[in-house]
């Protein structure tokens, strides 16, 4: 699976209780994929709510969708995880999308959302520990 499960650091819930969208906007999608595909697709990150596939006046695919999570966390693991990986011969382009509150939830959480901040991470933490960021 391309989504393994994201830690929630300790102390913070899951759901904060309020109707914010944990919704995550999904690019470049080829014309063949519906919402059916992005479901079974996303559905590895977690548990998604719903899927709402933007169509043309025609009904034709627009190429972008956005996808919603029961909770945060799978939102953020989609966008860590999912951005770039391919899809009925394209590369997804996953991102936060405008009415979602999970770019504000991730930075409060000092989330560094990029896939190879991991790897950059472990290098620094190799190169000897600093203390919390100032002003964080």
């Amino acid at each position: 699976s391309p989504c393994p499960a994201m830690t929630t650091p300790a102390g913070l819930s899951h759901n904060d209780g309020s109707n914010k969208k944990n919704d995550v906007f999904v690019g470049n999608l080829a014309f063949e994929t519906n919402e059916h595909v992005l479901r079974d697709t996303f559905s590895e990150c977690g548990q998604v709510i719903s899927v709402k596939m933007m169509t043309d006046n025609e009904g034709r695919s627009r190429g972008f969708a956005f996808v919603e999570f029961a909770d945060p966390n799978s939102g953020l693991n989609a966008i860590r995880n999912m951005n770039g990986v391919e899809l009925n011969g394209r590369n997804l382009r996953v991102n936060y999308s405008s009415n979602s509150h999970l770019e504000g939830y991730s930075q409060s959480l000092g989330l560094d959302m990029s896939r190879d901040s991991v790897n950059a991470q472990s290098n620094k933490a190799a190169q000897g520990r600093k203390g919390p960021k100032p002003g964080g």
